[in-house]
């Protein structure tokens, strides 16, 4: 088995990390996500899962490793000189989906968000230029961490300036379990693959690779392969001295077939000799544009992310309303919003339990959650919190004070998710009459492809509020929030 071990020598000790990001990008596309069978989207359609998933490891990446120095290396786009070499190169495989090609430019731009260096050359591939690179940075005696799970680049390994990292997902199913991080060295490529770095070419020439459509030598597939390196060092020697070679298929096929092994090894070869220049200034690790990473994870609708740089709206040019949302926790206040709910037209009401209001997931409501309180809105960006938990006359008290304004059917309402809501409310013998729209219903009626019905994604679509937004002001709760805005929105859409 490979060593798990994390290589680390004690010289260098700056790292240049060097990303294969469409390596990451393909796997990302398709990697499982949990129970989800449908890919993650936005509100308007837009596919999200891969820049969702490549956004996290480069984050993981970010935290656990804080490189000193990165680059993330892309496909050029333009036919390289394989292609020349080889009309059948690559030829195997279908053109990229267009629910993937769409995420490209969001991925590039996740990339500018964290000021990671954008690194491609025409003419040549994703591998030549990470291996330029890598040979570049071990020259100025750095170590360069190339960041892929392709086995083609275990090729320019070399201990100690020159390692492989490859992050594992932990949500595919395997025979043996690999861990998260592999830190692959010149021993972990020989126990992987049966022979040095510096063979993996002759094993790709003679075994072929039907990812990238090398055919290899015929007949001869990767036991037989190890097996011819590990007896005659490289495939020029295979093809000068095939008679000592015992498998007689293996024989006939190094016989009949030089020119194609030759061809195939020569594919298999990264190319160094590309014309890039490490710039270390260039490539050094730099704080995030927090401005630009808000109005990407907002766009994006990633509500984690969005929050975590929600510091930087302002700079952002996003404008927030200011809210005016409060809690009810006395007798006196609690009277004081009944009366005004008699002189109004409308209202809109979200009722708080374990199920967060608004989400728009359609989940069945256990008989045994209990309203932990009901948020009241009767104008845009004002809610009220009746929190059963913290009032004064205690829960029946609240609800019995509810029960004539919500149990009114000339007083129209409004409510995301009737089902949830009136569930909720019988389980403390409260109905809710005059409710003429639910939000939830509406959007599925307009739109049945849709994979969500959020409504925060619905009031920044319908009426172009903020959507989801932090606790302002103490004495919050997230979810106590979540429901005085589910209110308020509710009221809006």
């Amino acid at each position: 088995m490979p060593s798990n071990k994390s290589t680390q020598p004690s010289e260098p000790t700056e790292r240049v990390f060097l990303i294969d990001s469409f390596s990451h990008i393909f796997r990302a596309f398709f990697a499982p996500m949990g129970a989800r069978t449908e890919p993650l989207t936005n509100s308007r359609g837009q596919v999200t899962q891969a820049v969702f998933v490549f956004t996290n490891m480069l984050r993981k990446l970010l935290a656990d490793e804080q490189p000193h120095y990165l680059a993330a290396v892309f496909e050029s786009g333009e036919p390289t000189f394989r292609h020349v070499m080889s009309a059948d190169y690559k030829s195997n495989r279908p053109e990229m989906p267009e629910e993937l090609q769409s995420q490209i430019p969001y991925i590039m731009r996740v990339c500018e968000a964290y000021q990671i260096p954008i690194i491609n050359a025409p003419g040549f591939e994703a591998d030549d230029v990470i291996g330029a690179l890598a040979l570049q940075t071990a020259a100025a005696g750095l170590q360069a961490v190339i960041v892929s799970n392709d086995k083609d680049m275990c090729q320019l390994v070399r201990d100690p300036s020159i390692i492989c990292m490859r992050q594992n997902s932990q949500n595919v199913k395997r025979k043996e379990p690999v861990p998260p991080v592999e830190w692959c060295d010149e021993a972990w490529v020989e126990a992987k693959f049966g022979v040095p770095p510096a063979q993996i070419v002759d094993l790709l020439g003679l075994m072929g690779d039907s990812v990238d459509n090398i055919p290899g030598a015929p007949g001869i597939g990767a036991k037989g392969a190890v097996a011819i390196v590990k007896q005659l060092g490289s495939i020029e020697e295979a093809l000068k001295r095939w008679e000592e070679v015992k498998h007689k298929t293996y024989r006939e096929s190094l016989r009949d077939n030089a020119e194609l092994i030759l061809q195939s090894k020569d594919l298999a070869t990264i190319r160094t000799e590309v014309n890039v220049q490490l710039d270390l200034d260039k490539l050094r690790a730099r704080p995030a544009d927090r401005p630009a990473a808000y109005k990407l994870f907002r766009e994006l609708e990633f509500q984690s992310l969005t929050r975590e740089f929600a510091d930087a709206a302002a700079e952002a040019g996003e404008v927030f309303t200011e809210k005016n949302y409060r809690h009810v926790r006395t007798v006196s206040e609690l009277e004081a919003l009944i009366r005004k709910l008699w002189d109004v037209d409308h209202l809109g009401f979200a009722v708080a339990a374990q199920t967060p209001a608004g989400a728009g997931q359609q989940e069945s409501v256990r008989v045994e959650q209990q309203p932990s309180g009901i948020a009241i809105s009767y104008a845009p960006h004002v809610s009220h919190f009746v929190n059963f938990e913290e009032f004064e006359g205690g829960r029946e008290q609240a609800v019995s004070m509810l029960r004539d304004v919500l149990g009114n059917g000339l007083l129209s309402k409004s409510v995301h998710d009737l089902k949830r809501a009136f569930a909720l409310l019988d389980s403390i013998g409260l109905e809710a009459e005059g409710v003429v729209d639910d939000t939830l219903l509406a959007a599925y009626l307009l739109d049945p492809t849709r994979s969500r019905y959020d409504l925060g994604d619905l009031a920044r679509e319908a009426v172009g509020s903020d959507g989801w937004t932090e606790p302002h002001g103490e004495g919050w709760t997230e979810a106590q929030w979540r429901t005085a805005e589910a209110a308020d929105l509710t009221g809006q859409v």
